[in-house]
């Protein structure tokens, strides 16, 4: 009579399992560490394209917290049938890191978006202008918009020494970000009687131009992230007819965008 074959066991052998929890276990006590840490955008990079290139290289079973590191995904212990099949996985793993990587990129500049917008806040408190000031955040970009009185004279162009103590205060915030700036200047629609400014366009363009060159002359802020306008008496937030509703209309805009 023929002996009967001892049957063989089916998949991955016994000690995978563990060796697996000890890898998942690993990855958890970093993702905590990273959760717990502060970490640059390019140091978060080289370890996001570490990662992705890990997974990609994987020929058995492992596993990994997913983006939202709620949940764990499971790779198959099982050999692929083809090369088509391998590369499929491959693709789908980078795609996969990618997602991860932009996510953690987007939270990242939200959190550093926030705390500046905190700090611009604080520092508009301190310097006891709040009734000067109006700070908003739109969907697409933080609106300051500042009272002329704070930074010029009637009819001209230069900074006043409290407009420079001011956009000196504001500069340290402005510089942890690397968002780009504009900056724009409204009048009311009372006509130009200084000679030096034929019209609105001129006297309102002249002082976003100022600001513009005291924030990156003075406080040496990247020029490139800057955007100068005028918009002379066009684009009005108040009532041209009434005293208060041109006050309104005679300021400094800066708009950081996200």
């Amino acid at each position: 009579m023929t002996r009967k074959k001892e049957s063989q066991e089916v998949g991955a052998p016994a000690w995978m399992a563990t060796y697996g929890d000890l890898v998942t276990n690993l990855l958890v006590f970093f993702v905590l560490l990273f959760s717990m840490s502060t970490v640059d955008q390019m140091t978060f990079k080289e370890v996001a394209a570490s990662l992705s290139y890990s997974m990609i290289n994987l020929n058995n079973g492992d596993s990994i917290l997913d983006s939202s590191a709620n949940s764990i995904i499971v790779f198959d212990y099982t050999r692929f049938d083809s090369e088509e099949a391998e590369a499929k996985r491959k693709e789908k793993y980078i795609e996969d890191a990618n997602e991860m990587v932009v996510d953690a990129e987007e939270k990242l500049k939200n959190k550093e978006f926030d705390e500046a917008k905190n700090k611009i806040r604080d520092t508009i408190e301190e310097q006891g202008i709040s009734d000067k000031v109006y700070v908003v955040e739109e969907k697409d970009y933080l609106l300051i918009r500042l009272d002329q009185e704070i930074f010029f004279e009637s009819g001209s162009a230069d900074i006043v020494s409290e407009g420079k103590v001011v956009l000196s205060s504001l500069a340290p915030s402005l510089r942890e970000m690397e968002n780009e700036i504009l900056i724009s200047g409204h009048t009311d629609n009372v006509p130009q009687t200084n000679q030096k400014y034929e019209t609105n366009w001129e006297l309102s363009t002249a002082r976003a131009t100022n600001v513009v060159r005291y924030l990156t002359e003075v406080e040496n802020l990247e020029p490139d992230r800057f955007t100068a306008t005028g918009n002379g008496e066009h684009r009005p937030v108040g009532d041209n007819n009434t005293p208060e509703g041109r006050q309104k209309n005679r300021r400094i805009e800066i708009k950081i965008l996200k």
